[in-house]
């Protein structure tokens, strides 16, 4: 039985077929080390690589000097690395996971399966009776931004590098962020973080992250631990601490995301949102609603009314706002007032 750190050794080894056919210990490491495993003495690397020898994974022979080489046995590549066993359907599966979700994945997970990707092209390239159909569905598949496209902020790739690896092997990193309006990088202190995950929201990478300072405290009325969004795109430094963390088990992304609607920015407690429509303006709420307990009425003057129980936030202000004067918010009043104060600002502005 094998466990992460010996699968990646497997990986990494080359194989009789493979050209050098035997790579140093060091190598090893050095190998390891790019995919984000962390190797604090040489000593455990090697006494795997004895390990997976005995169990018959792995084969060593000496070079000129005292050198160990090692060697994966031919066996171990099988249809993983051969496009000429991979069919069609795993190619194109291949194909669209590395187009649509290759930049989200760690260099622990990415290098690992860079031979499946490059199996599925040939296996995809080769003129095969059944390719053709399967080399044309990536041409007929897309993903398009629901809102006005703006030109997405520029991510260090060293950067991304050492979130998402921090973020798969749970371990603490160490930061300097730039906090939105702030010019002037020089008095940005480093502080430590726990990474959860990470989500793309409208073309932007947020990580969600712990931070270990704010122990909660219930004696203080605080039961739960300080967890905040940090744009990876305003992250100016990041190292790892060398310590690893305990992943909470109270945190579940799905929940964050849609109980707490953290990305949806600035959230309020739930409303009652009473809103009105001209014409065909609120039709697609009759397949997409707005809330789980939305209600549909036509007004006497024909108009569409939506209700639904909401959360106000940043994010669905922009939605209302994007409406313009086809939409009129009846309830809440607060809210009604905020847009009435807004626009009458909005025509003072536009007034010749």
């Amino acid at each position: 039985m094998t466990d992460s750190l010996d699968e990646a050794i497997l990986r990494v080894l080359p194989s009789e077929r493979d050209s050098p056919p035997w790579m140093a210990t060091p190598s090893v490491i050095e190998r390891l080390e790019e995919r984000g495993h962390r190797i604090p003495y040489p000593k455990k690397v090697r006494r795997r690589l004895e390990g997976l020898q005995k169990d018959k994974f792995v084969l060593s022979t000496t070079s000129g000097g005292r050198e160990i080489l090692w060697q994966r046995k031919q066996w171990m590549h099988g249809a993983r690395d051969s496009a000429s066993l991979m069919s069609a359907a795993e190619a194109v599966a291949f194909h669209i996971l590395q187009r649509f979700a290759g930049n989200k994945l760690p260099d622990a997970v990415t290098k690992d399966i860079e031979p499946l990707f490059k199996a599925a092209e040939l296996r995809m390239s080769q003129e095969k009776i059944d390719n053709r159909v399967y080399r044309a569905w990536p041409d007929k598949v897309d993903s398009v931004d629901g809102t006005f496209a703006l030109i997405r902020p520029k991510l260090r790739e060293d950067i991304f590098h050492i979130i998402a690896t921090a973020t798969f092997f749970e371990r603490e990193v160490l930061l300097k962020y730039r906090p939105a309006g702030k010019t002037n990088d020089e008095d940005v202190k480093a502080k430590a973080l726990w990474p959860l995950a990470l989500v793309e929201s409208a073309g932007v990478m947020y990580m969600v992250a712990q931070d270990p300072a704010f122990i909660p405290r219930k004696d203080k009325g605080k039961s739960q631990w300080l967890r905040s969004l940090y744009r990876l795109d305003r992250i100016i430094e990041a190292v790892e601490s060398g310590k690893d963390f305990a992943y909470p088990d109270d945190f579940k992304l799905r929940t964050y995301i849609e109980a707490e609607q953290a990305f949806n920015f600035l959230t309020e407690p739930p409303v009652h949102l009473s809103i009105a429509f001209d014409g065909n303006a609120g039709n697609h709420l009759k397949e997409t609603p707005m809330s789980l307990d939305q209600a549909l009425e036509v007004l006497p003057d024909g108009r569409l009314k939506v209700s639904g129980t909401v959360v106000p936030s940043l994010k669905l202000r922009w939605w209302l706002r994007s409406l313009g004067a086809n939409v009129e918010i009846l309830a809440p009043a607060s809210l009604r007032e905020e847009f009435a104060a807004d626009y009458r600002r909005l025509a003072e502005r536009y007034q010749p």
